[in-house]
């Protein structure tokens, strides 16, 4: 999911032009008024993110925070983004052009500025093609990433926006092949983390940070879930950018997922009903959703086959993008083939699930 895939990616390899004299760290308005912005696009607030937009293109017009903030706004517009359809070219264009910014600014010196966004909008890219099924474009990043990584490292002392990336791989480094161990001899060609301390930048960048605070409450959020076994964090998170960012389909989708993970099946149901009715990605997730409530709180497993067969359906236009959220269809038809005494449908259902996701969080009953 999302960056995560970028840390999977990371370990299966291995074998800002700006106006002279303006600098973004130092401008404490401008960063103040980004984080307005970002608020804005995360809540789906698009005309006020685009009067953002135009501001930044005034104060800071080749500088890569504008160009960032743009690749952003065309992200969550086009939420899910897919190659070939509504700006998702330009997406790609936005951000090659503030990684292409990025390195004329570490050659003019400005190395943190530099780093940090190039850092950014190549791990934003790198997901965009693994969520769509084209890891293979995004193998030719990581190289450069992972550097920008350990420079982040030296680097967040002075600019704490780094803390959010630092800290997920201070986390997932160690995390990932504990929970993992086939990806423990790659791991160790990689820069130890520190679990504990992961966490704690994490926090810090989801209170203090102006890019990535929304992103690192995201992933507390799936660390406290299927890292952690802790759901209660999990759902207070979620519930949180739900709260905080009500328009985005996508944080509403979240809290209802760790909801019903969390068997708060009731509290869930009004938060199911509303996915429904957003768009046809959303109704997608509501309809599978629909599926486990009926399966785990009304014990009705032929209406939830039912609504897990008709979310495959709808799943089906959304291609990659939809496979996290067909597997808990596919892991529901597993069990309800087994009920059935079908063992071969049941283990076939049950391996689609596995190849959808690897979550464990998303098989347990």
């Amino acid at each position: 999911m999302r960056f995560v895939k970028l840390l999977i990616l990371l370990l299966c390899w291995f074998s800002l032009h700006p106006v002279f004299g303006k600098d973004l760290i130092g401008d404490t308005s401008t960063l103040h008024q980004i984080r307005i912005g970002i608020n804005q696009i995360y809540n789906c607030d698009f005309d006020s993110a685009e009067n953002t937009l135009g501001t930044l293109r005034e104060s800071y017009p080749s500088h890569p925070v504008t160009s960032f903030f743009e690749g952003l706004i065309y992200y969550w517009k086009y939420y899910p983004l897919i190659p070939g359809q509504s700006g998702a070219g330009e997406f790609e264009k936005a951000m090659e052009l503030t990684w292409e910014r990025s390195r004329i600014l570490k050659k003019d010196g400005q190395q943190t500025e530099g780093v940090f966004f190039e850092l950014m909008s190549r791990t934003f890219i790198v997901m965009y093609f693994a969520d769509n099924g084209q890891s293979s474009k995004a193998i030719t990043h990581l190289g450069k990433i992972y550097r920008d990584i350990l420079a982040g490292f030296d680097l967040q002392d002075q600019f704490r926006e780094f803390l959010f990336i630092t800290g997920l791989y201070n986390y997932y480094r160690e995390a990932y092949p504990e929970a993992y161990p086939i990806y423990k001899p790659a791991a160790i060609f990689f820069r130890k983390g520190d679990k504990a301390k992961g966490i704690g930048m994490l926090r810090f960048a989801a209170d203090e940070s102006n890019f990535t605070h929304v992103e690192a409450s995201l992933f507390l959020s799936l660390i406290y879930i299927n890292f952690e076994s802790k759901s209660d964090s999990a759902v207070w998170y979620a519930s949180q950018l739900h709260q905080d960012f009500p328009g985005n389909g996508y944080f509403l989708s979240k809290y209802a997922e760790m909801l019903l993970v969390d068997h708060q099946y009731d509290a869930a149901l009004d938060h199911v009903l509303q996915l429904m009715t957003i768009d046809d990605f959303n109704k997608m997730k509501g309809t599978i959703f629909m599926g486990i409530y009926e399966e785990k709180k009304l014990k009705n497993p032929e209406k939830a086959r039912v609504y897990y067969e008709e979310g495959l359906r709808l799943a089906e236009a959304f291609d990659e993008r939809a496979n996290y959220t067909k597997a808990y269809a596919f892991i529901g038809l597993s069990r309800y083939y087994l009920d059935k005494g079908d063992n071969k449908q049941a283990r076939a259902y049950k391996k689609k699930a596995k190849n959808a996701t690897g979550y464990a969080y998303v098989f347990s009953d």
